[in-house]
Order: structure tokens, then C-alpha cells, then sequence
């Protein structure tokens, strides 16, 4: 049995995860600071909340922490003592790193300059950035594979870009074994952070209006949020250092296709169609994973519509009212 220390295990993807490697038979121990960057919060998120409470992080020791905190960092690091290192504690979305860049900046970037200082002199088998598709801005093949150009166009990408770059760089001058994941629309139970799929089953169970913008062709690699744990846990734990991974369903997809995906189901979707095109966003599709199909044994096993459906029972599930949280 290993020891992971995961950032933002608390998180969306963190807490997949964690479940993940418990089911492994190895210890996890999250380092969270708790925050949720929620638009909107209902009563039904709560139970978000309690299910990776007591359902995904059950065998999971959670620390309240900050990346941010070389201090806090250090303690413990010192204390957990792990082999491995997975960091997906930084700012999660987009459209909050462009109207906050400053803030983006501290979570993304002096955050991972805090989490390898404080590791390089703990002796680790590997650590495990994960990055984002939006390193490639937008994309010039079709799938796009792992040395593909990258070309940020928004500061988050950027400042993913630039986390992946001091990975290497820490590992050419004091040799971190490292592995970088690059994961594409992530999808799944317990999202709250009003990402886009999040947004549309929303709208399909519980009639919240949704403006649609250029959805023929707006393409994404949606991604179950169980594949992408897999394949993160994969990299952590594969003999393979020092390599970059696109972990994704490795198909693209319209925001046309996942809107006639539920309207077959709920034709009432009170949506409204947009043309014009968000300059910020990069024009993507689907990301290229045979490298870590070949590598890693990566498969992933969730079609969207497989995927969409699962969520779309998890959700239905929840009770309407806000469960009480000891």
C-alpha cells in the first residue's frame, strides 16, 4: 500500500480519485482548502457535498490546507510522509482565472512552486500535475496529440502551460520523476462548479434557463469524471516517469450533440441559442490518448451518452431539500 498526498482531493476529480486509489488498497490524504467557486449553489449541491463526504473520501484523511502555504505544505508533508503526489488543489475554472488573474496566478503557479519545494527533499516515486486541454488553445490536429503545438489563449491555459513547464524544469535540475495528465471537459456526480455539461443536465432536470452559444460548432472531448480518475491513478502509479498524458474519452463532441442527447428525454429545456462565439475560448475537439492507451493501458469506457446517463440518475436521485451536515 502507497501513501498519496492529494491537493484538491476534496474537489470534483479529487474525490473520484481518492475513492480510486482506496479501492486500491492504497492511503490517500487530501490537502483542501475547502472552497467551492459555485455560481450557483441549490439546496440539491449539498448532497454533493455528503456524498463525497461519506461515500468518496470515507477512507480518506482529510487535512484543510492551502498550496498557497509553503507552512502549511511542509507540515504536512512532514507528517504524511507519502510516495506520491497528485496536485489538482488549483483555481478549477476558466472564467474565473480571466476576471481574476491574480488570484489564478497564487493558486496556479505559487502553489506548485510550493508543493515542489517542499516535496523535492521527500523522496517521492512521482509527482502528478494535472493540466488541461487549454494549454493547446486552439487546436491544430485533429485529435490533438501530447506534442502538439501548445498556444494558450486565456490565462488559465497559460498558467497551466507554465506549471507543466516548471515540473520539467525542477525535474532536468533536481530530478522530480514526474507524469502530466491533460484532461478536456470533465463531467460528472458531484460537479458544482457550474461547468458546461453540469449546466445542460441542470437545465434538463430542473428547468433552469441555459444560453447555448455557437453549439454547432463548439466541439469538446467530454469526459466522465470516472475515466479520467482511471486514468489519472494510471499515470500516478505506472513505472513510466518524466511523460505527458492526454487522459480524455478521445472524441469530440458538438454542444449541438449533448443538447439533442437530453432534449430526446426532457424536450422542454428551456435553452436559448446564441450565435456569436466567445473570442477567450479555444476552438477544440477531440484529444488524441493513444499514447496513454499504449503506455498506461488507459481505456476509457463512458460514451457521453453512457456517461450523461449515469450523471443524469445521480442527480436524479438527490431529494429537493438540503440534507443537514454534521
Amino acid at each position: 500500500m502507497s501513501r498519496v498526498l492529494v491537493t484538491g482531493g476534496a474537489g470534483f476529480i479529487g474525490s473520484h480519485v481518492c475513492a480510486l486509489l482506496a479501492e486500491g488498497g492504497h492511503e490517500a490524504v487530501v490537502v483542501d482548502p475547502l472552497l467551492t467557486y459555485a455560481y450557483t449553489f441549490e439546496p440539491r449541491h449539498w448532497y454533493s457535498l455528503q456524498y463525497r463526504r461519506e461515500v468518496l473520501l470515507k477512507d480518506a484523511r482529510v487535512v484543510v490546507a492551502s498550496t498557497e502555504s509553503r507552512d502549511e505544505l511542509r507540515r504536512v508533508m512532514r507528517e504524511s510522509r507519502p510516495e506520491y503526489v497528485v496536485h489538482l488543489g488549483v483555481l478549477p475554472l476558466a472564467t474565473v482565472a480571466r476576471v481574476r488573474s491574480d488570484h489564478a496566478f497564487e493558486s496556479m503557479l505559487r502553489g506548485t512552486f510550493n508543493l515542489i519545494d517542499v516535496a523535492l527533499d521527500a523522496g517521492l516515486e512521482k509527482f502528478l500535475y494535472v493540466s488541461s486541454s487549454m494549454v493547446y488553445g486552439d487546436f491544430t490536429q485533429m485529435p490533438m496529440p501530447e506534442d502538439g503545438i501548445t498556444a494558450p489563449k486565456d490565462p488559465y491555459g497559460g498558467f497551466k502551460l507554465a506549471g507543466e513547464i516548471v515540473v520539467q524544469t525542477y525535474s532536468r535540475a533536481q530530478g522530480l520523476p514526474y507524469a502530466i495528465v491533460r484532461p478536456s471537459a470533465v463531467y460528472g456526480p458531484t460537479d458544482m462548479n457550474d461547468r458546461i455539461v453540469q449546466r445542460f443536465v441542470e437545465c434538463a432536470l430542473w428547468n433552469r434557463p441555459l444560453t447555448v452559444v455557437d453549439p454547432d460548432n463548439t466541439w469538446l472531448d467530454f469526459s466522465y469524471v470516472k475515466d479520467v480518475a482511471d486514468g489519472l491513478v494510471k499515470a500516478l502509479l505506472s513505472p513510466v516517469v518524466n511523460e505527458t498524458f492526454n487522459i480524455t474519452a478521445g472524441e469530440g463532441h458538438t454542444l449541438s450533440e449533448l443538447y439533442a442527447l437530453l432534449r430526446e428525454r426532457y424536450p422542454n429545456m428551456p435553452v436559448e441559442v446564441a450565435a456569436k462565439a466567445e473570442d477567450f475560448r479555444p476552438k477544440r475537439g477531440a484529444l488524441d490518448v493513444a499514447k496513454a492507451r499504449r503506455v498506461l493501458g488507459y481505456e476509457p469506457r463512458y460514451t457521453l451518452a453512457g456517461g450523461v446517463e449515469e450523471y443524469l440518475a445521480f442527480l436524479s436521485s438527490m431529494p429537493e431539500r438540503a440534507p443537514v451536515l454534521a
